[in-house]
């Protein structure tokens, strides 16, 4: 039996640099998992305190270009650039 992403995400206790990429990679390929980026982005959202600039931007850059709208994801991000 596959695990979900976010179980996936939870279990491997992925960090800041590894949930950017990940998201950054599903971009430049233009493949858009819903799944995989609601974990993403509630994994990421815990961990925004942790995000260097690099990681917030790659990742606010994929969920543009993917048009994946996720509010609570980019408000965090917005408010952690400005800090």
């Amino acid at each position: 039996q596959l695990a979900t992403p976010s179980a996936t995400l939870r279990q491997r206790g992925w960090e800041a640099q590894m949930l950017a990429n990940t998201a950054w990679a599903f971009a430049m390929l233009h493949v858009i998992d819903g799944p995989l980026f609601d974990a993403i982005s509630s994994a990421s959202i815990s961990r925004i305190p942790n995000f260097r600039p690099q990681h917030l931007a790659n990742t606010a850059w994929a969920f543009a270009t993917l048009c994946v709208l996720d509010a609570p994801l980019l408000d965090s991000i917005a408010s952690a650039a400005v800090k």
